[in-house]
């Protein structure tokens, strides 16, 4: 009867060790399965691009007199033909052996005059209209000077209080009288600037028109060159979590980071922003808000609707040995 009692006891603690055993493994394999990493959320993403809805600036445009440039452009002319009339004849005389001496020397002092003017127009022509005026070449100023013969084109000047540097973008002036507005290309930098109105002065090319002809005044606007345009956060990108809305931009393949989005530039399709993003990058439209999930600890996520902390989970409970053990156990102690 002892040594049956014995061997009872002796298979009961084998059990119990086996058990015990065993347990861990399963409390290790239990938080493993846990641990797993999910698969990564389906999200699409959008481009952003730099928004239309730039800073304007308004300014106050004149159209010019072109007679200056035309009486500019005659006289240049002349001293061209001068210039080229005197080198010829310099070159003539100087391979004639029948002349004397002093209608050489008469011969090389009128061409040095008459290049000397020449380079004194050009040099007006170019401090008058800036550096970069397009009609400096000959031919351009053929071409416009024709245009503006007839009356199709004209030269504006406009000036901008507000700009304290840098070249406009997307330039349009409209007569006082109202209409449409004429886009002014090319544009460049005025020499001078104004002193009724002190700030950066542009000249530009426009077509003549009703109330944009010589002397008439007009109203210019354009794109601030010194303001960032800003990119537009599309509506589906935008996420609300702790009070504050986000959105989430691409930082390589499969990865995102979430920035903060400012909301107090409405437009159509989203919001303006000015800082923190850049065109070309890349925000999630699609799955944001299972990216958010994913990225909230458990019990700070509350949907932005809660005052107060949610409560925190309960610890999930340690695995124990299993039930069909336990009942053994209890058989063999109740039958000893």
């Amino acid at each position: 009867m002892k040594a049956a009692t014995l061997a009872r006891l002796a298979v009961l603690i084998g059990t119990i060790f086996l058990v015990g055993c065993n347990a861990p493994h399963s409390e290790e394999a239990e938080k493993d399965n846990d641990a797993a990493d999910p698969p990564p959320p389906v999200v699409v993403t959008a481009t952003l691009a730099a928004s239309k809805d730039a800073e304007k600036v308004d300014g106050v445009a004149t159209v010019l007199n072109p007679d200056p440039l035309l009486q500019l452009d005659a006289d240049i002319r002349s001293a061209m033909v001068s210039a080229d009339f005197s080198r010829g004849q310099l070159a003539r005389f100087r391979t004639s052996t029948l002349l004397s001496k002093q209608m050489l020397a008469n011969a090389v002092k009128q061409e040095g005059v008459d290049a000397s003017h020449l380079k004194l127009l050009q040099a007006r022509l170019q401090q008058t209209w800036g550096d970069e005026a397009p009609f400096l070449s000959v031919d351009a100023r053929q071409k416009l000077m024709a245009e503006i013969s007839a009356g199709t084109r004209a030269i504006v000047r406009f000036d901008f209080p507000g700009l304290t540097g840098g070249k406009p973008n997307n330039v349009r002036v409209m007569a006082l009288s109202g209409g449409t507005e004429t886009n002014v290309d090319p544009i460049w930098v005025a020499p001078s600037g104004n002193l009724a109105m002190p700030g950066v002065s542009f000249f530009g090319l426009i077509p003549a028109g009703p109330g944009l002809r010589a002397g008439d005044r007009a109203r210019v606007v354009a794109d601030n060159p010194q303001q960032d345009p800003g990119v537009v956060i599309p509506n589906a990108a935008i996420v609300v979590y702790a009070s504050q809305s986000w959105c989430y931009v691409e930082s390589g393949p499969h990865k995102y980071e979430r920035k903060l989005v400012s909301l107090e530039a409405p437009v159509e399709d989203g919001f303006l922003v000015r800082s923190g993003f850049a065109p070309g990058d890349h925000v999630v439209v699609r799955g944001a808000s299972t990216l958010l999930a994913r990225e909230a600890e458990p019990g700070s996520l509350d949907d932005d609707d809660d005052d107060g902390p949610s409560e925190p989970q309960s610890a999930k409970p340690k695995p124990a040995a299993s039930a069909s053990a336990s009942n053994r156990a209890t058989a063999r102690n109740d039958t000893d």
